[in-house]
Order: C-alpha cells, then sequence, then structure tokens
C-alpha cells in the first residue's frame, strides 16, 4: 500500500524512480570525487603549517605505510602508533583536525549539492538524477535533508573501513523494496528519481 501511494506521487510529480544502476554508477562518480577531495585535504591542510609539523606528518604517513593492512586498519594499534610517534603538539592538532575533516567531507558534500542544486550531487546531475521529498512539501526540508545527507556521509565512511557493515546494509537495503529506497532514504522520507522532461541527445 505504501509503494502504490508512493507511485502516485512521483508520478504526480513528472517523476519516475530512478534505474538502480544509474545511481551506483552515480554514487561511484560521488566516491571518485570524494576520495580526491580528500587527497587535496592531505596534500594541501599540512601545507598550512610549519616546516617541522610537514616533516613530521610526512614522516609518519610513511612508517604508517610500511605497516600491514590489518595493522592499518586496528583502531587500537593505530591509537598506540601515533602515541608513541612523539609528534608535536602542533602536528597532532594537523592530525586531529584533519581527522575532523575527513568525516565531515562526505555529509557536507551530499547536503550542498542537494540542497543548493535541486537534489542533484555530480554523479546525481551526470545521470538526470534528484532527491526529492516524497510529500512534496517544504515543511522540514532542511532537516530531512541533514538527516538523509548525515546518514549518507556515515554509510559512505564506513564502506573504506573495517566496519563495512552499517554502510553495506543502509544501501542494500535497496534490493529489498519495489521502490529501490536506501536506509537514509526511508528515513529522511526522500527518493531519488528521474525527471521525465529531461531532454534526450536527440532533442538537444
Amino acid at each position: 500500500m505504501e509503494d502504490e501511494v508512493i507511485e502516485k506521487k512521483v508520478d504526480d510529480e513528472k517523476f519516475v524512480p530512478a534505474s538502480l544502476v544509474k545511481r551506483m554508477v552515480a554514487f561511484a562518480m560521488d566516491g571518485v570525487l570524494l576520495f580526491i577531495l580528500l587527497q587535496l585535504v592531505f596534500t594541501v591542510f599540512p601545507k598550512l603549517y610549519s616546516d617541522n609539523s610537514q616533516k613530521e606528518f610526512h614522516r609518519l604517513i610513511h612508517q604508517v605505510s610500511l605497516l600491514g593492512s590489518e595493522e592499518r586498519f586496528d583502531s587500537s594499534v593505530m591509537a598506540n602508533f601515533v602515541e608513541e610517534a612523539n609528534l608535536s603538539s602542533q602536528t597532532y592538532e594537523m592530525l586531529m583536525s584533519m581527522l575532523l575533516i575527513s568525516c565531515f567531507l562526505p555529509f557536507l558534500y551530499f547536503f550542498c549539492g542537494e540542497e543548493l542544486f535541486q537534489g542533484q550531487t555530480l554523479g546525481k546531475a551526470t545521470f538526470g538524477l534528484r532527491t526529492v521529498l516524497l510529500n512534496n512539501s517544504q515543511s522540514h526540508h532542511h532537516a530531512k535533508l541533514l538527516i538523509r545527507s548525515a546518514l549518507k556521509g556515515f554509510a559512505s565512511l564506513t564502506l573504506i573501513t573495517p566496519f563495512f557493515l552499517p554502510g553495506f546494509l543502509n544501501f542494500f537495503f535497496c534490493m529489498f523494496n519495489r521502490q529501490k529506497r536506501c536506509v537514509h532514504d526511508i528515513l529522511s522520507k526522500t527518493i531519488t528519481v528521474q525527471s521525465k522532461d529531461i531532454p534526450s541527445k536527440n532533442d538537444q
């Protein structure tokens, strides 16, 4: 019954549910862009600090690269590793700032894209997809996008950590409902759709 209501609302707004394949490719594109942005953070941000902090940071990165994959993904091992590195307070501050930025970057990317560009991130825009509210109401619009972006951003981050299960379940949930909605879609009462009136290449 709920799926029928959703279909009616989506159809009334001249939208059709987005193809799962297009959504996956769009998300992959967003993931690549996020990876590039994270790389820029780790490349540019250290340059805002002293030469000594930059040297300590690069030395730490080199030492981490020598660790095994299991050690690098073990939070307790990495915590001890950073503590034993005897970093200066400025370098430690730089690491914590970069970690904080890295955690908030996916959330900011998804929220700004869908808030400022009519429900579209770069990946979605490429395929003419967009995020819309199910009830077409602007009440609590920002709050719903905040919820969606926070959940999706967190899920995306977990996919590149040993604790990937929450993120995997969030996205895999779309396989078990007709509208292909992930957990972040359901909790924020949104759906990813494709406009029927997007011009094709033949019309351009």
